[in-house]
């Protein structure tokens, strides 16, 4: 590893170290209740620097450049293997010890990809995560299954498609009802490099994307040690 990229590596573990002793201000107990019991999602703020969440999204747009776009949305998988930083972000330890706190020591990161919402990407259809839509319902609510970070690489906004959560909604171990989500969700927005962190059980959708730039984000699933990932997709080669 070069000189420079190893410098900015050791910057990034400094600022997860900052971030950690202002989030264990926070009461841990009071973010799961809330994922678990409570709305279902928690937005946590400053994960990262805005000159970092910017960078990385440059990055991602430019990795964007070779692989497939579904119309205006895309995804791009095998980041770990393009930069020690983004595996950093994998492990980043106030994300990763409130995933461990609600499913276990053991763990097992699930997916990790970014998506970007091109410029009049619609939304993507109401839904909860891997593996409860693969079930039938109703869903059970203990053990939980999966718990996902939405990274924001950019400013958030109702207008570039910040996603979309229904309340609650994690409590009812059901699909999503249409009418009952129309009623209830909410957006949620964020300044680049805050993490929305929900309950595989809660609602959501992307917004759709009325701006004329891309929205990025990182998706960094966690699920329960023995939940395999069927989708499990590394386009992206690692480095020789």
């Amino acid at each position: 590893m070069g000189q420079s990229k190893l410098r900015r590596v050791h910057v990034l573990i400094l600022t997860y170290q900052l971030w950690g002793v202002l989030f264990a201000v926070t009461e841990i107990t009071h973010l799961t209740q809330e994922i678990l019991s409570g709305a279902g999602y928690v937005v946590v703020p400053d994960g990262l620097t805005p000159k970092m969440a910017e960078e990385m999204r440059s990055q991602v747009l430019e990795l964007a450049r070779h692989c497939p776009q579904d119309e205006k949305r895309q995804r791009v998988y095998g980041l770990i293997y393009q930069d020690p930083k983004f595996a950093a972000l994998v492990e980043h330890p106030q994300v990763f010890g409130l995933a461990r706190e609600i499913l276990g020591d053991s763990l097992r990161l699930g997916g990790f990809s970014a998506h970007v919402l091109h410029a009049g990407a619609s939304a993507m259809g109401i839904h909860v995560d891997y593996p409860y839509w693969a079930m039938e319902p109703p869903f059970p609510d203990r053990p939980v299954l999966e718990v996902q970070a939405i990274w924001m690489l950019e400013d958030f906004s109702e207008a570039n498609g910040a996603p979309i959560f229904a309340p609650g909604s994690q409590t009812l171990c059901d699909t999503p009802d249409v009418k009952r989500f129309d009623r209830t969700a909410r957006s949620v927005s964020g300044q680049a490099g805050s993490v929305v962190i929900s309950h595989g059980l809660c609602w959501h959708d992307t917004g759709k994307n009325y701006t004329t730039t891309s929205r990025v984000s990182f998706l960094v699933n966690y699920t329960a040690k023995f939940i395999l990932n069927v989708k499990r997709r590394l386009p992206l080669e690692p480095k020789a």
